[in-house]
C-alpha cells in the first residue's frame, strides 16, 4: 500500500467512526441522557449473536447491563407505585409492576426509541428480523437503563424509566385501582371506536394441575395485546391491562 494509499484509507476510517459517534450522540439525546462515558451506550447496544459471529472483537454484549438494568426497573417501579398508591393493596402493587416491566413493555418502548436500527448484532439473527424481535428489543431496553444508571447514578436512571413509561403510569392512574381492566378497555373502545374487544385463546401448556394459558385481545381482527395467566380469565385480565397501557391516554375514561 502506497503512503496515499494509506492516507485514503485511514481518513475514510476516521470519516466512520465519525459517522458512528453521531448516530449515537443521536440515540442519546432522543433519550435524554448526555453520557459521559459513550462506550456504555455503545455497549447497551451489542447483541450476543454479533459476538457469536465475532468470537475476535474485544467488546462485551449488553447481557450483564440487561441485568442490571432489569433490577434498576423493578425497584424504581415499585417505589413508585408504593408512593403514588398509598392504599393499594400488595396484589395489586405487583400485577402493575409487573405490567410496567414485562418484556412487551419494555419492546414497545424500545420501538418509540428506534433502538432495533442502532443495534449490534450478527447477521444471521439481523436476517431473521431480529431488529424488530420484541424479546430482543425489550432486553435491550433494560441493557440502555442499565448503561445509563452506571453513567449517570440512580437520579439518571429515574428520570429515563419515568419518561420512557410516562404514558403508561399515566394510564394506569387514570384507570383506577379498583376497575376491572377488561371492563375499563370494553369502555374505552366502545367510546374510541364504537366496537368491542374480543379473547380468543392462542395457547395452553403444561399439566393439567398447573396449566398456562395465552389469550390475545383483538380489535376488528387486529391484535391490542396478549396476555398469559394461570386460568383463561387470568390471561384475559392481563391481556386487556396491556391493551390499555398501548392505547391513547384520552381515550381511558
Amino acid at each position: 500500500m502506497t503512503a496515499s494509499e494509506a492516507q485514503t484509507s485511514s481518513t475514510a476510517a476516521a470519516r466512520g467512526k465519525g459517522a458512528a459517534s453521531r448516530r449515537y450522540d443521536l440515540l442519546a439525546k432522543r433519550l435524554g441522557h448526555s453520557f459521559k462515558d459513550p462506550a456504555l451506550l455503545r455497549s447497551a447496544l451489542v447483541h450476543r449473536s454479533y459476538l457469536n459471529e465475532n468470537p475476535d472483537q474485544r467488546v462485551e454484549s449488553n447481557e450483564r447491563l440487561e441485568f442490571l438494568g432489569d433490577s434498576i426497573l423493578g425497584s424504581v417501579i415499585a417505589r413508585r407505585l408504593y408512593d403514588e398508591y398509598p392504599h393499594a393493596n400488595e396484589g395489586w402493587l405487583t400485577e402493575v409492576r409487573s405490567l410496567l416491566v414485562r418484556n412487551e413493555t419494555l419492546a414497545h418502548v424500545a420501538t418509540e426509541f428506534d433502538l432495533g436500527r442502532y443495534l449490534v448484532m450478527g447477521r444471521g439473527v439481523e436476517a431473521q428480523k431480529g431488529r424488530e424481535r420484541p424479546a430482543i428489543l425489550g432486553r435491550t431496553c433494560e441493557a440502555i437503563i442499565g448503561a445509563i444508571y452506571l453513567d449517570g447514578g440512580q437520579r439518571a436512571a429515574q428520570r429515563f424509566i419515568f419518561r420512557a413509561l410516562a404514558a403508561q403510569m399515566e394510564a394506569i392512574g387514570i384507570a383506577g385501582l379498583q376497575r376491572d381492566p377488561k371492563s375499563v378497555l370494553q369502555q374505552a373502545c366502545q367510546a374510541q371506536w364504537r366496537m368491542a374487544p374480543s379473547y380468543r385463546t392462542v395457547d395452553e401448556r403444561g399439566p393439567a394441575h398447573d396449566r398456562e394459558f395465552t389469550v390475545e385481545v383483538r380489535l376488528d381482527g387486529r391484535v391490542l395485546a396478549s396476555g398469559e395467566g394461570k386460568s383463561k380469565q387470568a390471561a384475559e385480565k392481563v391481556a386487556a391491562e396491556l391493551a390499555l397501557s398501548g392505547l391513547p391516554v384520552d381515550a381511558i375514561s
